[in-house]
């Protein structure tokens, strides 16, 4: 039996996966049955949307509870290029919410055909790690860097972090020894040059 979770916010488009993957099902008289979003760890099948804090969002990890399962991706094709930044998420299967029905069809049908479920979504290999920008961060650090990239100051940052300033301190530490900046002119450049998509 095939068992597909759909984490995603717009009822509509869930809706419209769901008929997809019951016209498959049906013409290959296979067996499905659709998990709640909160059992997506179980499920064969894990449709995802993009979040909002993507970019502050931990590293991707693959589920432990099963070794088959195809994570697919559900975004706009815009963010899609700024994923480059989040390698372990850009290298998902991806579906837009701009593409046709007809595309969008072809794409599961191609995802869940029983010969490639074995072939499952893996951890992402170092070779491939190595070119995220902030894998060795921390989601604290990461959401920080967003601040900072969004124009706000250090006190501001650390205010709707909720944490105190000298805690936004050291996690700007942090984050410059990672990226081996030595004060805040460099860091705002580097952002510029290297992450200028995360500034608003």
């Amino acid at each position: 039996m095939l068992t597909v979770a759909i984490r995603e916010k717009n009822s509509h488009f869930v809706h419209g996966i769901k008929i997809i993957v019951e016209q498959i099902c049906k013409q290959r008289h296979e067996p499905f049955r659709f998990l709640s979003p909160e059992h997506h760890n179980i499920a064969d099948i894990v449709f995802m949307a993009l979040d909002d804090n993507w970019v502050t969002a931990d590293c991707y990890k693959m589920p432990k509870a099963t070794k088959s399962q195809r994570i697919i991706l559900i975004c706009c094709k815009n963010e899609h290029q700024r994923l480059m930044f989040r390698p372990c998420l850009y290298l998902l299967p991806v579906i837009y919410r701009e593409e046709e029905v007809d595309e969008i069809t072809r794409k599961i049908m191609h995802w869940t055909e029983p010969t490639r479920r074995g072939k499952n979504t893996v951890a992402v290999p170092n070779s491939i790690c190595r070119y995220c920008t902030t894998r060795s961060f921390s989601v604290t650090e990461r959401a920080l860097l967003k601040h900072i990239a969004s124009g706000n100051s250090l006190e501001n940052s650390a205010w709707m972090m909720n944490i105190d300033e000298d805690t936004a301190k050291l996690y700007r530490k942090s984050i410059m020894r990672k990226l081996r900046i030595s004060n805040q002119n460099e860091l705002i450049n580097f952002i510029r040059t290297n992450l200028f998509f995360l500034i608003n």
